[in-house]
């Protein structure tokens, strides 16, 4: 069994039937999983839930699963298929990113305006981005997976990965460009 190193232990706990360990696996993994997942879902409710599975799934199959990568890809790929579960019961494809990563509290009026076009910017950038770019450029970029984490999540190669970042930051900038350019 391969896993990443600092999570050797919490998984073998876990495969004790150490209920504290999953605890501590869920305390770690699961802001990361739901953001993850609001990418494919904007239901926060259904994010949560579908996180929860995640959890769940883990500690019922714990005796079973045979985790072959980093735990955390384990979880990355449980939360995926989670999602297209969703999705395929649901019958609906969608595609939705929500950033709130500016924090508005002690801020002038002039700051928090500068933000919010900011963020509207970006926003408007990242929606021209095509899904499975998207998909990696979050992976990477905000939840800070390597790219053979990624690939392991998406399915694909690591040099597919490498293009559907390179196409989302390409996007991204020219995106941005238009917007900063007089009217």
């Amino acid at each position: 069994m391969r896993t990443a190193s600092p999570d050797i232990d919490i998984l073998k706990r876990i495969q004790a039937d150490d209920p504290q360990a999953l605890t501590r696996l869920f305390d770690k993994y699961y802001q990361q999983l739901c953001s993850f997942l609001s990418i494919l879902i904007p239901q926060r409710e259904i994010v949560e839930e579908l996180t929860a599975n995640v959890f769940i799934n883990l500690w019922k199959n714990r005796h079973k699963a045979d985790i072959q990568t980093s735990i955390r890809s384990y979880l990355y790929s449980s939360a995926k298929n989670q999602a297209t579960s969703f999705l395929r019961k649901k019958k609906k494809e969608t595609s939705f990113f929500d950033f709130d990563f500016f924090r508005k509290k002690d801020k002038s009026p002039e700051t928090i305006f500068i933000e919010n076009e900011l963020e509207l910017d970006f926003n408007r950038a990242f929606r021209k981005v095509p899904p499975r770019a998207k998909l990696a450029f979050r992976l990477h970029r905000f939840d800070g997976l390597k790219y053979r984490e990624i690939a392991d999540i998406m399915e694909i190669s690591v040099s597919a990965v490498e293009k559907n970042i390179a196409t989302a930051l390409q996007t991204l900038i020219l995106e941005l460009e238009k917007s900063v350019q007089p009217a």
